[in-house]
Formats: C-alpha cells, structure tokens, sequence
C-alpha cells in the first residue's frame, strides 16, 4: 500500500505555522510501521500500524528526549497520508509523501509495445 524509504511532508501548528519534515524514513511491512527522522523540534523516531485495507494509519512520533505526538491519517488518492496530530491537548494537520526519484533527462528511451 505504501512505499517504504524516503518521505518529506510537514506539520501546522498554529503558534509555529507549516513545519518541514523532510527525508525522513518510513518503513511498512504487514500493517506496522516503523522509522525517524529530523525536523525543527529535534530528532524523532516513528512507529504505528496502519490498515492495509483502507490505508488508516496511527503513529506514534517521540522526539528522543522529549515529547510524544500522536498522528492519524488516511491515503489522499495521491500517494499522500493526510491527517491530524495530537500532543498534550493541542492538535494541528499534517501531510506525509515519499520522495520519488525525478528523471535526471538522460535516461535511455523505451520503447513501450
């Protein structure tokens, strides 16, 4: 259902606006899933299950040191994860999506047939 390895997106918090998390991991294997990264809080790992039917999924952020944050999203239709996180009593709306190689432009030409 989703792709595991690179993924950016962001969160918004009202005090701090639209936050980036960018290449951060994200592992999936048989409804859990696993990973970590770095945005302007600090340093976090990610761990959670998600539905491999429907796509639903709930995170557990944990800034190493710090804080919990509680994610849970749905598929976009995009390849996206859109939701809400949750800390303490405050909540805001994050996106999530893997990064996808872009051509580099000298890539041979199939021929498709």
């Amino acid at each position: 259902m989703y792709p595991s390895g690179e993924w950016e997106g962001f969160w918004v918090q009202e005090r701090y606006g639209c936050q980036p998390m960018t290449a951060f991991t994200l592992t999936f294997t048989h409804g859990e899933i696993s990973g970590g990264g770095k945005d302007i809080v600090g340093r976090f790992t990610f761990t959670g299950t998600y539905d491999i039917r429907n796509g639903e999924l709930v995170m557990m952020k944990q800034y190493i040191g710090k804080h919990r944050v509680l994610y849970r999203g749905l598929p976009d239709g995009e390849g996206s994860i859109q939701g809400t996180w949750s800390v303490d009593g405050t909540t805001g709306v994050f996106m999530l999506k893997p990064i996808v190689p872009r051509p580099r432009g000298d890539e041979p030409i199939e021929e498709i047939g």
